[in-house]
């Protein structure tokens, strides 16, 4: 019993650093985009002398998807910043526990805010809300703020077993 729970755990976390990988290259793939977008904006403003006037706006929604992909590969790489003061102060038992419990609250905050953040995509869609700027949907990019909110909220969940399983064996 024991080793198919710990095959099933390894199956789930395999399955969401497989999420995470994507995610991860869809962030990569946005920083290069935004790039691309503020080059071109610079050579058509001060080259060309016709600024355009969309670049800014994409590049807003561009960054959004930046910030959003990227914060669970972020997470899986340990790259967060952490408030470490409460940790340093008690032993390592009480350090695992007090990861449990975050990794715990997190995935469940994380998801909540996706559900929300459902219900914020939804209604953009419903009212095929586009940009203020250029006529362009926005629809797409809060669409990024639930799945992008779940897939983090899988991350902290597989982290919250991992601690669950190694404060276990120890």
């Amino acid at each position: 019993m024991i080793g198919s729970m710990s095959s099933s755990r390894s199956v789930f976390r395999l399955a969401i650093d497989r999420i995470t990988t994507v995610f991860g290259f869809v962030a990569l793939l946005a920083l290069g985009v935004m790039a691309i977008l503020l080059v071109y904006d610079v050579v058509m403003r001060y080259v060309v002398g016709r600024p355009a006037d969309w670049v800014l706006d994409v590049v807003q929604l561009v960054q959004v998807t930046l910030a959003f992909t990227a914060a669970a590969p972020v997470l899986k790489a340990g790259g967060h910043i952490n408030m470490e003061l409460l940790p340093t102060l008690v032993g390592p038992r009480y350090q695992r526990r007090l990861a449990i419990l975050s990794n715990g609250i997190c995935s469940v905050g994380c998801l909540w805010m996706s559900i929300l953040s459902w219900k914020t995509f939804s209604r953009s869609y419903q009212i095929t809300e586009a940009a203020y700027g250029i006529a362009l949907p926005l629809y797409p990019w809060k669409f990024l703020l639930p799945l992008c909110f779940f897939v983090l909220a899988l991350e902290f969940f597989a982290s919250f077993l991992e601690h669950l399983r190694n404060s276990e064996r120890s």
